[in-house]
């Protein structure tokens, strides 16, 4: 099955720059105090909700480019050596906004400063890193602007400590998104109308967990169940995962394991849900693990983990002289 709409994660970011001497008192010559707009590279917003997390440790770095950053860069332009000490994001409570629309924007801020002394000289870009290095991920950067909006630089003296203080958004799914329609046959030519609905991004989506559901690339498994909430074949752990590619403008492709069952594996006669990765382990009709009318897996933070939900029209049968195999695949823009 293969999904028909990407799934959009957008993401800004803004920072500041401060300056203090060596008894803490503020100094603003040099300094420019606007707050200055930067751009969250393709592969900062690959990295932050893809494959790691968006309240890691942040590390800021300055340089003495002249050229504007783009989402392509994976640097600044002219980085100088060296980082800032690190600094971790909080997490969603009092960070998080419901738009309305069935995304939530979460802002988390980084005050990030280099030691005194450690930078002294002009410089004209800033951005923020995934390492104690300049290896690590270039999550984001811009030049640094004045008032008007026109590049400018900040100038560091011998007895001042530079401060960035580094912001960025995340707009992510809190809701379930219809992204896939479409029809399979079996061998006998029976038709099974389905539909997949992606999940909220936080497997807490009503709460404070900062797990997310896109993607987890281990440990998974492929979750079936029946109209009555029973469980043709339990969760099997480690039987399934996501593997990725990213194009040059952040379309991210995640597709599952094709899981595939042998004729004697299991036998049930009304599949009606799936989920690849893992369901809370469930078997009972009583349990609310799935939740039809809203189209949404689980709602605490030990709950479901799968990326995404899949429902059939008609209940499909699958009889002990049948195989079964089932392959996701996703698009996810950032």
């Amino acid at each position: 099955m293969n999904n028909t709409t990407p799934i959009s994660m957008t993401s800004r970011g803004y920072y500041t720059l401060s300056k203090v001497d060596a008894f803490g008192n503020s100094r603003t010559e040099g300094c420019p105090s606007n707050i200055v707009c930067n751009v969250v590279t393709y592969e900062g917003a690959y990295y932050s909700l893809i494959l790691s997390s968006m309240f890691g440790t942040l590390y800021a770095e300055i340089g003495a480019s002249s050229t504007e950053r783009t989402r392509s860069d994976t640097a600044l332009g002219a980085p100088d050596t060296g980082v800032s000490g690190g600094a971790s994001a909080t997490g969603r409570s009092g960070n998080e906004v419901d738009n309305g629309n069935g995304t939530s924007t979460i802002t988390l801020t980084r005050v990030m400063s280099f030691s005194l002394g450690e930078k002294v000289g002009t410089f004209s870009e800033v951005g923020v890193r995934t390492s104690s290095s300049l290896s690590g991920t270039f999550i984001a950067g811009q030049l640094i602007k004045d008032e008007f909006g026109d590049p400018t630089t900040v100038t560091v003296l011998s007895d001042e400590q530079l401060t960035v203080t580094y912001t960025l958004e995340w707009t992510v799914p809190n809701t379930s998104n219809l992204i896939g329609t479409g029809t399979v046959v079996d061998a006998s030519s029976n038709s099974y109308p389905y539909e997949i609905w992606a999940q909220p991004y936080f497997a807490d989506y009503t709460g404070t967990s900062t797990s997310p559901r896109y993607f987890r690339t281990s440990a998974g498994a492929l979750a079936l169940r029946g109209a009555s909430g029973t469980s043709p074949r339990p969760d099997t752990p480690s039987d399934d995962g996501w593997t990725f590619s990213k194009d040059s403008v952040g379309l991210v492709t995640a597709v599952s394991d094709n899981k595939v069952y042998s004729p004697l594996d299991f036998s049930a006669v009304d599949i009606v849900f799936m989920g690849i990765h893992t369901f809370y382990t469930v078997a009972t009709s009583s349990d609310s693990d799935i939740v039809d009318t809203t189209k949404v897996l689980g709602a605490s933070s030990n709950a479901s983990f799968a990326a995404c939900y899949i429902k059939f029209g008609n209940p499909i049968s699958k009889t002990d002289q049948q195989s079964f195999s089932i392959q996701v695949e996703m698009k996810v823009q950032v």
